[in-house]
């Protein structure tokens, strides 16, 4: 029963905190309800699991409960209450969710890769197909009938049928590839086109660097594959609209100059606005002061209060400074830093999540990372330090597993996390 208590947590960590499993619809109250109370959960977890947690993570933890404690005497001197706002305190505390959600993959065990695939596809089968949203979809981005976020989680598939092909040389798993990003240019969010692109090539940079197993990249098959595409692709082509098709093809250049795009142009101004104030609280940030300025760019779907910027990076940058952008960096690159470091060869698991969470920080110049992407942070910490099963179909580095609470049962773990 308890195991089961811990599965459906982990779930709700990957996909409970998305609009996908929502009907896609972000402004459901069960979907803010979820966030806020996960993130909760979250730091009192902090807590509860902190011997559970590698190095790297106990001092994030350390972090974020300082900050977090912070926050809330702050709150009480200045404004006579504990939490003033939880939206500032929250926002704060979500990278806290890799470290639960690491503690919460370690409850629960392997995760099949596969099966996070498939959920992934049935739900937006669900909202696109059954729920009709896909078909008032035409082709720009006033009509886009999925977020941006929800759009990310297409970057597992994207590099899972891509590793199978390395592995398996289908010419089927190439097609699976070529479609799931297809989709994902088809949706048409430019950031998340670039994040999947840099996560393919991230992908053949650990080919190159021999961290996967896989016996060089099949050439001739890919060669052989695209030409046979073309040759079928290329008459259906032709019958599309040509108004249809140039506008597409413009929303997609607004990749290599947003200042032209309507949205890109949008979001730098905001940026430039945003970066203008960083220099006056560098360190800690505007925190609840810039929460009661509220968002200096109008629309009237925004609420009085808080900021709505776009990308992560400003976003810590104003609301906390230095140190709420350093430790949500201390989180992904110190995750990122241990997978490299610990496993000679990358499992399956490993390299999509490794590349999802390189993924991310692409993501995050243009948007803020939503709150699941915390999610696959901690499960690739946890991946990173999971010894693969005997039977895996790869050749993997033969380490022993590891319990982060008693490193020296690990000489190769002691060793990387003496680096960090």
């Amino acid at each position: 029963m308890i195991t089961w208590v811990y599965r459906f947590v982990l779930f709700l960590l990957l996909f409970g905190m998305s609009a996908l499993i929502y009907g896609g619809n972000a402004l459901n109250p069960l979907f803010d309800k979820a966030v806020s109370g996960t993130a909760l959960i979250g730091i009192v977890g902090l807590v509860v699991y902190y011997f559970d947690q590698p190095g790297i993570y106990k001092v994030a933890a350390w972090m974020i409960l300082l900050g977090v404690i912070g926050l809330v005497l702050e709150s009480k001197y200045d404004y006579g209450q504990f939490v003033y706002s939880y939206f500032v305190i929250k926002r704060f505390a979500y990278c806290g969710l890799a470290l639960l959600t690491y503690a919460i993959a370690r409850k629960v065990g392997d995760i099949n890769i596969q099966h996070i695939v498939l959920l992934i596809f049935g739900f937006y089968i669900i909202n696109q197909l059954f729920l009709g949203q896909i078909f008032s979809y035409n082709l720009t981005s006033e009509s886009r009938t999925v977020t941006s976020n929800e759009a990310l989680y297409l970057v597992i598939p994207c590099l899972y049928y891509l590793m199978l092909y390395l592995r398996d040389r289908q010419v089927r798993d190439l097609l699976l590839t070529l479609f799931t990003f297809a989709f994902i240019v088809f949706l048409l969010h430019r950031s998340v086109i670039s994040a999947a692109f840099i996560a393919i090539g991230v992908v053949a940079g650990l080919s190159v660097m021999g961290k996967l197993p896989s016996r060089g990249f099949p050439m001739g098959r890919t060669i052989a594959t695209f030409a046979v595409l073309l040759v079928l692709v290329a008459p259906l082509a032709g019958m599309l609209p040509d108004n249809k098709v140039a506008g597409f093809l413009e929303n997609i250049g607004g990749i290599l100059d947003p200042k032209d795009d309507n949205t890109g142009s949008w979001r730098l101004e905001q940026s430039e606005y945003y970066l203008s104030k960083i220099p006056d609280k560098p360190m800690l940030g505007w925190r609840y002061v810039g929460y009661d300025k509220g968002e200096i760019m109008e629309n009237e779907d925004f609420p009085e209060k808080g900021t709505i910027i776009h990308s992560q990076y400003i976003d810590m940058l104003y609301n906390y400074g230095f140190v709420g952008l350093f430790i949500n960096l201390l989180i992904i690159l110190g995750t990122l830093w241990v997978m490299y470091r610990r496993n000679r060869v990358f499992t399956l698991e490993q390299t999509v999540l490794f590349g999802f969470i390189v993924s991310g920080l692409v993501y995050a110049v243009s948007y803020q990372l939503p709150v699941f992407f915390w999610g696959f942070v901690g499960l690739g910490m946890y991946y990173g330090l999971k010894r693969p099963a005997p039977d895996a179909p790869f050749d993997y580095t033969p380490f022993e597993e590891v319990d982060p609470a008693h490193p020296s049962q690990s000489t190769e773990l002691t060793q990387s996390q003496s680096m960090l």
